[in-house]
């Protein structure tokens, strides 16, 4: 090919893609039956939905679900360990975390319910806990 036909080309095919881009940019202008017309309110509402802006009680609910998921592992890891072992002090440990995560769960229910919280089943399990940390012994000397 000679170079007039591959600069008419090349222009051609410039030319083409900038028509199709006008065209793509001017039919996303056009609002459509199913899409509203966007407006700031509903601008600022899907903003709010991509990326919420976090309140301070939402960082503490995250931070005591955190650290009501490590004290389980804890008392699981313990406890795993209580019945390879047969310790005494793996066993308190395990009731430990175990105490120690329905705490934590309690005030996470506070965060969620505020006042109108039921924490008789957290209180009736810690109490359960506690109770079967009394029994622990030691079973492989």
């Amino acid at each position: 090919m000679n170079k007039t036909n591959t600069w008419l080309i090349t222009v051609f095919a410039v030319v083409l893609i900038c028509v199709c881009l006008i065209a793509y940019l001017n039919s996303q202008k056009k609002p459509s039956l199913l899409r509203p017309k966007p407006s700031i309110e509903n601008l600022e509402y899907k903003a709010f939905l991509i990326r919420p802006k976090p309140s301070i009680e939402d960082l503490e609910y995250k931070a005591l679900d955190k650290l009501r998921g490590n004290a389980e592992f804890a008392a699981n890891r313990d406890y795993a360990d209580y019945e390879k072992f047969g310790s005494i002090i793996f066993c308190n440990t395990s009731f430990n975390s175990r105490i120690e995560s329905a705490n934590y769960a309690k005030q996470m229910e506070l965060y969620i319910s505020g006042k109108e919280a039921d924490l008789s089943d957290l209180d009736t399990a810690i109490k359960d806990y506690e109770n079967e940390r009394s029994k622990c012994r030691d079973f492989n000397p």
